[in-house]
């Protein structure tokens, strides 16, 4: 029997995540003959091989048209998180910077590799050691030396600085204990503080408790960190 290639897109439910959106679409699946797959924060959507023909199944489109009318903007559609947040910078003439530290340059890679990437993002801050926290991106050294690097006043601080040192539009901070050293009751290994900052707006900053390996947690603060970037550009970025 002859093999024909199949066609896949990947969709994101904002708000929803991975697992609970094939619930969701499960019926919707079956109908149009795709099958749903968990990929990370996102749903992979393919043919079945089954019954796939030559090029793109109408099926398939159907099924992304079937989303949109239930799900409207909150359906995206994309090759990766950093290829919708790069989509999403570009069409509102966007630019990025970040500020990382337990991501170590992890997510501004998240970006540069990709094409076209030049258009949204200029450049970041790997802001490891506290000294550079504060000079360059003008952390407080009372919130470090109260708070510690890994809380909610340093990393809305780190968005801050590297908006005024950028020039950029929006800007995602990463502060935490990615491990497997480091740790504490009061502060685990996996604790990671993330904050987004549009221009002339307030930071906005998650709390999240990752589990894993340390390049494990790096890739889930990454992860978290682009959902809430396209969340804020959607939200509320006119």
């Amino acid at each position: 029997m002859k093999q024909f290639k199949m066609r896949k897109i990947n969709l994101l439910l904002l708000g929803v995540d991975s697992q609970s959106a094939k619930i969701l679409l499960e019926k919707q699946a079956q109908h149009f003959g795709v099958i749903l797959e968990e990929k990370d924060s996102l749903l992979c959507v393919r043919e079945n091989n089954s019954i796939a023909h030559n090029g793109l199944r109408s099926e398939l489109k159907e099924f992304c048209a079937e989303v949109v009318a239930l799900f409207g903007s909150k359906a995206l559609f994309g090759e990766s998180l950093s290829q919708i947040a790069l989509s999403l910078l570009k069409a509102k003439n966007l630019k990025l910077t970040t500020a990382e530290s337990c991501t170590g340059g992890l997510l501004a890679y998240q970006f540069t590799k990709l094409s076209g990437a030049s258009e949204v993002f200029d450049g970041g801050v790997i802001s490891y050691a506290n000294a550079i926290k504060q000079k360059w991106l003008k952390v407080d050294s009372q919130s470090l030396e109260t708070f510690g690097a890994v809380s909610e006043s340093v990393v809305g601080q780190m968005t801050k600085g590297a908006l005024e040192l950028s020039g950029a539009d929006i800007a995602l901070a990463t502060s935490g204990i990615a491990g497997p050293l480091g740790g504490s009751a009061q502060k685990p290994v996996g604790l990671v503080f993330i904050s987004v900052q549009a221009k002339n707006k307030g930071a906005k900053i998650e709390r999240y408790c990752f589990k894993g390996t340390r390049t494990s947690i790096q890739k889930q603060a990454c992860e978290s960190a682009l959902l809430m970037l396209i969340r804020e550009v959607l939200e509320s970025i006119p």
